[in-house]
């Protein structure tokens, strides 16, 4: 099964900047992408490439080229993302909020 989730500490790193400054806007926020498993948040690629203004696919290439990539299946998540896009779901962009978030 494809991990479609990243670790607090990885999506803080994507968006420069920290854990603790990252889940705070996400709980202001009130976003549907942060999940906790036994009491760990996890943040869905999904929503991470939505702050981003990005797609989970080029998220998930990003993540490829950097030192993150260990920290994702990338290859299962590339999987599911190829076959929501043949399915022809699309996400839908948000405004960028990477500044707030600085």
């Amino acid at each position: 099964m494809a991990k479609l989730t990243v670790d607090l500490e990885t999506s803080a790193d994507v968006l420069g900047t920290t854990p603790d400054r990252f889940l705070a806007w996400l709980k202001q926020e009130d976003s549907q992408g942060l999940l906790y498993f036994n009491d760990t948040p996890q943040i869905s690629i999904f929503t991470l490439a939505k702050i981003l203004d990005t797609t989970p696919r080029e998220l998930v290439n990003f993540l490829e080229e950097s030192d993150l990539e260990d920290r994702l299946d990338l290859q299962d998540a590339l999987e599911t993302i190829a076959e929501s896009e043949r399915l022809g779901e699309q996400p839908i962009p948000w405004d960028s909020v990477v500044g707030e978030l600085v």
